[in-house]
């Protein structure tokens, strides 16, 4: 008999301590990835269209290869690659209505697009489909820097996606060298259009930590019990 309480003593705890923290997300940076190197990484053409470009390595799936650094939760379990050998394909993200210019100040906005980031064995790590966009730059020269932010996106695939809750994902990319240091630019004679560009990036991805449900984590606990209880007897 006490046996069998100090058990459900233990139990009990046990699964308590673990319902308190099934409530806490870890929102945060969880990837970070310095893409190529080889000349730009990311461009938006004539019709709008923002994608990276391809590095021309053929051996990996991504169109930009890229080291690979685990923060946030992903820390433990991983282990960083620490050289550009995993790849990353941001694709399809397509400018919607003129550009805000504010002075030398041009935000422009995008929708839709997915991206992708495979291992250095060309296995899906993680994929996600975005939602809405905006890159925010300075025209002209010396303002070459930029910035592309995702408001929402959702986890779509890869090994890390079980650690991810679907649609906590955002994603941040600092762009550098803008067309070779020209900076942005607008055109058009009727509306103000962003002309096409080329950058350099670095780009960081957050999300929310899945952890498991209750229900889940209580099953598992009163199947560990009952094993332990029949092994006592």
């Amino acid at each position: 008999m006490t046996m069998k309480l100090r058990m459900f003593t233990f139990s009990s705890a046990v699964f308590a301590l673990v319902l308190a923290g099934s409530s806490a997300t870890y929102a945060g940076t969880i990837i970070k990835l310095n893409l190529g190197g080889t000349g730009p990484d990311i461009s938006m053409n004539a019709g709008g269209v923002l994608a990276t470009t391809s590095d021309g390595n053929a051996a990996t799936t991504g169109d930009q290869n890229t080291a690979v650094e685990y923060t946030g939760f992903l820390d433990v379990p991983f282990a960083d690659i620490n050289t550009s050998i995993a790849s990353y394909s941001l694709a399809g993200l397509q400018a919607v209505g003129p550009p805000q210019v504010f002075g030398t100040l041009v935000i422009q906005s995008f929708n839709g697009g997915s991206f992708s980031l495979y291992d250095p064995s060309n296995n899906l790590l993680l994929s996600g489909s975005l939602t809405s966009s905006a890159l925010t730059g300075v025209a002209g020269p010396p303002g070459t820097g930029g910035l592309f932010t995702t408001a929402v996106s959702t986890v779509t695939g890869g090994s890390l996606a079980p650690y991810i809750v679907p649609n906590s994902l955002t994603m941040s990319m600092n762009l550098t060298n803008i067309n070779g240091g020209a900076g942005l630019s607008v055109g058009g004679a009727v509306a103000p259009v962003l002309n096409p560009f080329e950058a350099d990036a670095s780009v960081n991805i957050s999300g929310d930590q899945l952890i498991p449900e209750p229900t889940s984590i209580l099953l598992l606990l009163t199947a560990v019990s009952s094993v332990f209880a029949i092994r006592r007897r």
